[in-house]
């Protein structure tokens, strides 16, 4: 009966560890921050003030990102400004579109809203990237962040990635 209890109590402690890890923003915003460095926009995203980035919906990465953009720029020396957007209408504004796990379900209306512009969509949420994101993250037992790239997508935003950045992350088609 004892061992049983103490069973019970190591399994509900297990799942509450589990329940609890945190997703870690601070290295999805370094990813981001190598988006900006390793993949080409069209010259004329370019020839803007600032480099936009869009949180849709709600995220604690908007604090990361936040920090992010006080403290670097763009390859071409542009400024980078952090948005939180609850409105899709908002979304071509912008060069990167990162979507939270909350707003995962609105992915197809969001493709549908960006068409062919050149906008990176950035999803919280693996799997993501074989529905139409061009990047998702995935994290991997070991709490490495890793992610998945959708080429077709990218292409089809008029976006290309560096190799080097390529062969860091899954290829899903």
């Amino acid at each position: 009966m004892r061992k049983g209890i103490l069973l019970f109590i190591f399994m509900c402690i297990s799942i509450l560890e589990a329940l609890t890890q945190d997703v870690n923003y601070k290295s999805q915003s370094l990813y981001i921050y190598l988006f900006t460095k390793n993949i080409t926009w069209p010259a004329q995203v370019l020839k803007q003030d600032f480099f936009r980035i869009a949180v849709y919906g709600s995220s604690p990465i908007m604090g990361e990102l936040q920090i992010m953009a006080t403290l670097k720029k763009t390859p071409s020396g542009q400024h980078i400004q952090v948005e939180q957007i609850s409105n899709m209408a908002d979304l071509a504004d912008f060069q990167i579109v990162y979507i939270p796990a909350s707003k995962s379900r609105e992915l197809k209306s969001i493709l549908d809203k960006v068409k062919d512009s050149p906008i990176l969509i950035v999803a919280e949420r693996g799997g993501l990237a074989k529905k139409g994101a061009c990047i998702n993250f995935v994290a991997l037992e070991n709490d490495n962040l890793k992610f998945e790239v959708n080429k077709k997508q990218l292409a089809f935003h008029n976006l290309k990635m560096a190799d080097a950045l390529m062969q860091k992350g899954y290829v899903v088609n």
